[in-house]
């Protein structure tokens, strides 16, 4: 499945249990126009997130929005997941590509990383991403990533440049007029009063 060339890339927020909560959630993210989604959980037990993530998928699928597993290559195999995004320690591009073949989509942190941004590329990734740009309690202690890194990489790089860290409406423009083609979301919209305008809203910077 292919996504969007350029729109808001939805990170599921940890420590939802209740798994008809957190899919109600995704039902307001996607008629909001989010153009992709990650299923971001380590905190639950793995029937947990096997259940949470198939259920997950099924409703990207019905709006034909791609549906990724952050970290976990033996999850996004099981439930036969739209790809897989690869962090810091998670498997190596080429294991993922190995297993999940080449039409499925898979993304890498590179943080602020120019050098492994341009050899990601060049081993095959589907993105990157940067970041983080702005304080974040998701990942506090990952490096900053400047709007000239980010500049450089969309000089550089062909393919999609996710930028990620305490993105917000406020913030969220001058990544985009610096060269990121989606922003990663979650507590902006995750913990907004209404997410599906604050997806919208997120949607119509593009």
């Amino acid at each position: 499945m292919k996504f969007k060339k350029n729109g808001v890339y939805w990170l599921t927020p940890s420590g939802i249990s209740d798994t008809r909560k957190l899919v109600s959630l995704a039902g307001e993210v996607l008629n909001g126009g989010v153009c992709m989604v990650q299923y971001r959980e380590k905190s639950l037990t793995n029937k947990k997130r096997y259940d949470q993530a198939l259920q997950l998928k099924k409703i990207c699928a019905a709006y034909n929005v791609p549906f990724i597993v952050n970290d976990c290559l033996e999850l996004a195999q099981s439930i036969n997941a739209d790809g897989v995004h690869i962090g810091k320690e998670d498997s190596s591009l080429e294991l993922a590509r190995s297993a999940l073949g080449e039409k499925k989509i898979i993304g890498v942190s590179c943080y602020n990383d120019l050098d492994k941004a341009k050899k990601i590329v060049r081993n095959g990734a589907d993105y990157i991403a940067l970041g983080r740009f702005h304080p974040s309690k998701t990942k506090p202690n990952a490096p900053t990533c400047s709007l000239e890194i980010l500049k450089n990489a969309a000089n550089k790089i062909s393919i999609p440049i996710i930028a990620i860290g305490g993105i917000n409406l406020d913030n969220a423009p001058n990544l985009i007029r610096h060269g990121a083609t989606h922003i990663a979301i979650i507590d902006a919209i995750s913990k907004a009063k209404c997410s599906y305008l604050a997806t919208k809203r997120l949607s119509k910077l593009f």
